[in-house]
């Protein structure tokens, strides 16, 4: 399907909602549901550098978003967050606030306060409103950047697997989950054209590989998430992964650029308004690929006129060294597993019967936003 097919598949879904179990509260158990909130003394500072090389003070009131999910942006965040940390030009009373979002869906806007000069950073965001509220609610103090990580779904499943398999596993909490909890979904489709990413069907026969996986087999019956990740055969493993994946965070990503979709086609409609939402969405396949272009895009549109092409220059290159270095030298945040046992296991996922259409759905709409502007 060719990319103009793809958008209009993306404008084709309303969106999706998820309907989860009493007790999806323990999805994550003690893990990334948990809110983790830490505030950094730092900030966007309200400067520019003009032609000439002189900063000069700027009346800038934007706050600025990123949104990422498992294993996407982990590191080039990192990056902006310190180079936002060691800026000497800085607004007094900034703040950087770094949270993860609670594993809520709600119909409901997220409750956000974002504040001109300040960098919010939300893991797993649940977007599930309408867009013209997610406009009201995102930008009703100021104007807002937004960096959108987002990832192949195929690439993205395989290395969940692979991260969560290590040895020690980087994350306490793959010892105790329960990746079956909260299988039971609907979908609301559009009134007119009906489509839909995953039926109910689609989570009913997810829900059932999961429990036809999960201590059933010989040896695991008492044994936890983590053990199943390290003795199961590698596509089973991959498969009990996915089905934790895709609840806990795919189906988060896939609606969040559908309703990012949502917002520019509302502006496209009402020309009288201000664009108060500018979003820059961004492949992490490509960042691998590319980390210094990539990076530098990014770069750019978080710190535009705040500092000058140089530092951004310089930035970039930092961001590219380290993540070269640690692909070759090994790092629990840069899965570097075997290239053939990779290409398996999206070989594997690709000709599966319900894996290959069921993320390849999901594909569409990851391939046909990623890498441009939005506002």
């Amino acid at each position: 399907m060719d990319s103009r097919k793809a958008l209009q598949a993306v404008t084709l879904l309303s969106f999706i909602y998820i309907m989860l179990a009493p007790n999806r509260s323990s999805l994550y158990a003690s893990g990334p549901s948990r809110w983790q909130d830490e505030e950094l003394s730092s900030t966007i500072p309200a400067t520019n550098v003009n032609s000439t090389g002189i900063v000069e003070e700027t009346e800038d009131e934007y706050a600025y978003l990123i949104l990422q999910y498992h294993k996407t942006g982990w590191l080039i965040t990192k990056k902006i967050k310190s180079a936002v940390s060691s800026l000497t030009s800085i607004r007094r009373g900034g703040r950087v606030y770094l949270r993860t979002s609670r594993y809520n869906d709600s119909s409901d806007c997220p409750s956000a306060r974002l504040r001109p000069h300040q960098l919010y950073i939300y893991s797993n965001p649940s977007l599930f409103c309408d867009a013209t509220s997610l406009v009201d609610t995102l930008s009703a103090h100021a104007r807002v950047k937004i960096l959108h990580f987002v990832r192949n779904p195929f690439s993205l499943a395989v290395s969940n697997y692979l991260y969560h398999r290590q040895d020690p596993t980087p994350e306490e909490w793959v010892h105790d989950a329960n990746p079956c909890a909260g299988l039971i979904s609907s979908t609301f489709r559009n009134e007119t054209s009906g489509y839909s990413i995953m039926s109910d069907n689609d989570f009913w026969t997810m829900g059932n590989i999961c429990r036809s996986l999960f201590k059933t087999r010989p040896g695991l019956e008492d044994k936890g998430y983590y053990e199943h990740l390290l003795r199961l055969p590698p596509e089973e493993g991959l498969e009990l992964a996915t089905c934790h994946i895709v609840i806990a965070s795919m189906i988060k990503m896939v609606n969040t650029i559908i309703k990012f979709e949502q917002v520019k086609r509302y502006y496209a409609e009402n020309s009288a308004l201000e664009e108060r939402l500018e979003i820059l969405t961004i492949s992490m396949d490509r960042l691998q690929k590319n980390p210094w272009q990539v990076g530098r895009r990014a770069f750019d549109f978080v710190l535009g006129p705040h500092t000058s092409e140089d530092v951004k220059d310089y930035l970039a290159n930092r961001l590219n060294n380290d993540y070269r270095w640690r692909t070759r030298h090994g790092n629990s945040h840069v899965t570097s597993s075997d290239v053939a046992e990779k290409a398996r296991l999206l070989s594997y996922l690709r000709g599966h019967q319900f894996w290959g259409r069921v993320l390849g759905s999901m594909e569409l709409v990851t391939d046909s936003v990623t890498d441009y502007v939005q506002g």
